[in-house]
């Protein structure tokens, strides 16, 4: 396969990939689902609405120090999220890259399987049919075309004498 073919044909296999992926975790999702009630009802035990007040008060005394600390996080938090930004995008590229050998592998499976071999077997003696039939009924068109034409004159001819 060419460098041209291999890169015109990436997506399509990414998409297959990513066909099968999907189908993978939907086929999760009952599961998932069914764990949820246990997920939200630890989540809610963790809240406590009483002591909402008390922080809430404990918030207006400690304001400036809290904002130099918010501008130090914040230099923070933009470093990390640059290095977290590099590594997404590695992650998506070799991401695109596993969906897109997953598309192949599954093409080349479905290739090589007997159906398939079969139907390019029949397609292929299909098509050397009807190019014999096209050739049958060309060759026939232009007898019939010849014997018309030799009618046509003879009868001309008849009718002259």
């Amino acid at each position: 396969m060419s460098t041209a073919t291999k890169k015109a044909t990436k997506p399509l296999y990414a998409a297959i990939g990513a066909g099968t992926t999907a189908l993978e975790k939907a086929r999760e999702l009952p599961q998932r689902v069914t764990t949820l009630p246990g997920t939200l009802k630890s989540f809610n035990s963790k809240v406590d609405i009483r002591e909402l007040p008390k922080q809430i008060q404990s918030l207006g005394t400690s304001v400036p120090q809290r904002a130099g600390e918010l501008v130090d996080r914040s230099r923070k938090l933009t470093d990390t999220a640059q290095k977290r930004v590099s590594k997404l995008t590695k992650r998506a590229s070799k991401t695109y890259t596993d969906l897109s050998k997953r598309g192949e592998k599954l093409v080349t499976k479905v290739r090589k399987s007997a159906p398939s071999k079969r139907a390019a077997a029949q397609t292929k003696s299909a098509r050397a049919r009807i190019k014999a039939a096209a050739t049958s009924v060309r060759k026939a068109t232009e007898a019939n075309i010849e014997a018309v034409s030799s009618a046509v004159d003879k009868a001309t001819s008849e009718q002259a004498s």
